[in-house]
């Protein structure tokens, strides 16, 4: 008898298990900063939850201003975030530029509404530079988490018989 033994992690709910951004140059009322920042230079991996000195913000879901936000074409989430009981959600991220403010399309992003009146993100890299994700100062949240909770991964194996598709004790 030939066998397979499939590992399978629990998923970890985003709302528990994020990286915290705390960037002040992220901010939409941030017009002018001496350095413009780029995105596409991060190796963004997992989810992300904004914050803009430690207050809890989400990501802007209209169009920015040009030079906002550090960068050159401010990144904002187009389609509007979604409801606790939406779960998971696709959006597109748009860029603003030359008066247009969907000219740069970056690669759709995962949002979730979680319990507590945040958002968490799973962003990735923007295709070009002089892209960054805004913080909206305007959504402010009154729940203030400055510690990111650890989440404990369990796995959990089983042997499959690969001929019969039989599961083995």
């Amino acid at each position: 008898m030939t066998s397979v033994t499939i590992t399978t992690a629990p998923t970890v709910d985003p709302c528990s298990a994020y990286t915290m951004v705390d960037d002040q140059w992220r901010a939409t009322n941030n017009q002018y900063y001496s350095e413009i920042m780029c995105d596409c230079e991060i190796s963004w991996n997992g989810w992300y939850r904004l914050f803009i000195q430690g207050q809890s913000v989400q990501m802007p879901d209209r169009c920015v201003d040009q030079f906002s936000c550090g960068t050159h074409a401010p990144l904002w989430l187009k389609g509007g975030h979604p409801t606790v009981e939406d779960g998971v959600v696709t959006r597109e991220v748009c860029g603003h530029w030359s008066n247009d403010c969907c000219y740069f399309q970056s690669n759709p992003i995962k949002v979730k509404a979680c319990p507590g009146n945040y958002y968490v993100y799973e962003f990735v890299q923007p295709a070009f530079c002089s892209l960054a994700y805004c913080a909206d100062v305007k959504n402010t949240s009154t729940a203030h988490t400055t510690v990111t909770p650890e989440t404990m991964l369990t796995t959990e194996t089983t042997k499959v018989d690969i001929t019969t598709g039989t599961y083995i004790d």
